[in-house]
């Protein structure tokens, strides 16, 4: 009885563990996702996997996010972000890893109007950003006088170690620079390549 009781309680414990894991994950998902919407990106940046900052420093960072989404020609909003799926924890040496896949819409709108009311100025842009984006929807919403894009993306979620909170970084396969941040066992575990 007692082996069988001491049973129980080690099933018990090891599903109590997994909830508070993912409770952590969940709720650092959600600060994280609702300071990307907000484009809070001082404090997006403590969500930041640190491997992220060997490319450039993290102030650096702040300045080129900040000019990416308020340039002198430019501003780009992100009009919803929504996780659509998390995978089951995958470990490589003392790391968890999970993959969130996440849809995502922004609008890019040019400070000078007087661009966007030339028409072959819009269907350049709009071949342009799907040269550039070709795993994404892009049109232009002349209500709005914004370009929208929209899509699917992939997030990746990281804990360095049980002691360390989730933090994440995007996976893009289109450049090559941060993509080189995953390790190989990771990419091929999820399948990233092959999208």
């Amino acid at each position: 009885m007692k082996r069988y009781l001491l049973s129980c309680l080690i099933v018990f414990l090891s599903f109590a563990t997994t909830a508070q894991t993912d409770t952590s994950l969940t709720n650092r998902l959600a600060e994280y996702t609702r300071l990307t919407r907000e484009l809070e990106i001082v404090k997006l940046m403590d969500y930041i996997h640190p491997s992220l900052f060997e490319l450039a420093p993290r102030d650096q960072m702040i300045e080129m996010f900040q000019n990416i989404y308020d340039s002198k020609e430019m501003t780009i909003r992100i009009g919803s972000l929504e996780n659509k799926a998390i995978s089951e924890p995958f470990t490589l040496k003392k790391a968890t890893y999970r993959k969130v896949d996440y849809y995502m819409v922004m609008n890019m709108k040019f400070k000078d109007s007087s661009a966007t009311a030339d028409p072959t100025f819009v269907t350049t842009m709009i071949e342009n950003l799907q040269g550039a984006l070709p795993k994404k929807e892009v049109s232009f919403d002349k209500a709005t006088n914004a370009f929208v894009i929209k899509g699917m993306d992939v997030l990746i979620a990281i804990k360095d170690d049980a002691t360390t909170p989730w933090l994440f970084l995007g996976y893009d396969d289109s450049n090559p620079t941060v993509a080189s941040l995953f390790p190989p066992e990771l990419v091929a575990h999820f399948k990233l390549d092959k999208k």
